[in-house]
């Protein structure tokens, strides 16, 4: 039960970064007069980029932003899929602090996967007929977030604002007791697998991690006492509070404790025994497992010697941290073929390397 009620509460941190990043995107766009996606549609290559850049930033932070970015339709699928396949998750902070020279390396090596990957990705979703999923019905913009005025015009100067005041207490407060629990370490973002990550790297990433929490959960206390009426009532609340959030934090906690419960039960180390081939396959199946953690005991592999480059990559290419789960709320069809992508590719990845004694 108390691992249970532990994965809740990291379920409910990971969706309230997820609601902040979408509250910023949704921010931008409403300023921009809905320019945000014009920036981005139809310069696939700087999706490219941009997707693998933020996804190449350790943590989950920068994948959240890209999958907000992706539900109001500004990026395609295979955009997405670039930052699914640079990011390393949580575990990049752990390899800076346990092989920082290989683990700029490997950042740099994803972030170019990336880019390759997600124009591979779309040029094949093209090929195939596929298209992306319809971005959220609820994206328009209203007569009231176009005005002739500057679009700041609302915004600045800054000044608290009450009404509509229940929903701004209802986001508020669920920050806040977040923050609280957070202080008082009873919600510490957490590994399922202590040992393999070492005590002082693994105490130093969750340290970082916890400080980025605090950063974004007191920047959405700020934006919900700052926004004006309309935009906190349609866009924070009816929009993201009341639509995407539930969904994304169930199918977000659904996963954090299905794979705990599979974990206590399921000893994975039988999946890293062999060599070549066998251990590479076995670790490309173990990234597809949705959060961090397990892929703790890739990287602890090679550290020691007994993996070789090529099996960390490859775990490194599939696994995506926590960053496929709010895609699942958005999108569950779409998180397949952008997961599915990823195995393809790292497995690609992987086989060369090793092809080259690596």
């Amino acid at each position: 039960m108390a691992t249970v009620l532990q994965e809740l509460l990291h379920a409910a941190q990971i969706t309230s970064l997820v609601f902040v990043m979408m509250a910023v995107v949704e921010l931008v766009s409403v300023v921009t007069h809905g320019r945000l996606g014009d920036i981005l549609a139809g310069r696939p290559h700087r999706q490219y980029l941009l997707a693998s850049f933020l996804g190449a930033t350790p943590g989950c932070a920068g994948v959240y932003l890209v999958d907000s970015i992706y539900s109001r339709g500004a990026i395609s699928l295979g955009a997405v899929t670039a930052a699914l396949l640079a990011t390393a998750g949580d575990e990049a902070f752990l390899m800076l602090a346990m092989i920082p020279s290989t683990a700029l390396l490997l950042i740099a090596g994803l972030f170019m996967v990336g880019i390759a990957g997600g124009w591979v990705t779309d040029t094949v979703l093209k090929w195939l007929g596929l298209s992306r999923s319809a971005p959220c019905a609820l994206v328009d913009l209203h007569d009231e977030d176009m005005p002739s005025a500057p679009s700041l015009h609302r915004w600045l100067p800054l000044r608290p604002h009450v009404h509509p005041l229940l929903p701004r207490l209802v986001v508020a407060s669920v920050l806040f007791a977040l923050l609280l629990l957070l202080a008082i370490g009873f919600t510490t973002h957490h590994h399922d697998i202590h040992a393999a990550a070492g005590g002082s790297e693994h105490a130093g990433a969750g340290l970082v991690e916890g400080w980025i929490f605090a950063a974004v959960a007191l920047l959405g206390i700020a934006l919900t006492f700052l926004a004006p009426g309309h935009w906190l009532e349609k866009h924070l609340w009816h929009h993201l509070a009341l639509h995407h959030i539930p969904r994304i934090f169930a199918w977000t906690a659904a996963a954090l404790v299905g794979v705990q419960l599979l974990l206590a039960h399921w000893n994975i180390a039988p999946l890293l025994e062999g060599h070549g081939t066998w251990v590479l396959l076995g670790v490309a199946l173990l990234g597809l497992i949705p959060i961090s953690g397990p892929h703790l005991v890739v990287l602890t592999l090679f550290v020691s010697g007994h993996v070789p480059l090529s099996v960390l990559v490859a775990n490194s290419i599939v696994q995506d941290g926590h960053g496929l789960l709010p895609l699942l709320g958005i999108s569950f069809r779409d998180a397949l073929v952008a997961k599915a992508a990823n195995l393809v590719i790292g497995l690609a990845v992987g086989y060369v390397l090793l092809a080259v004694g690596l």
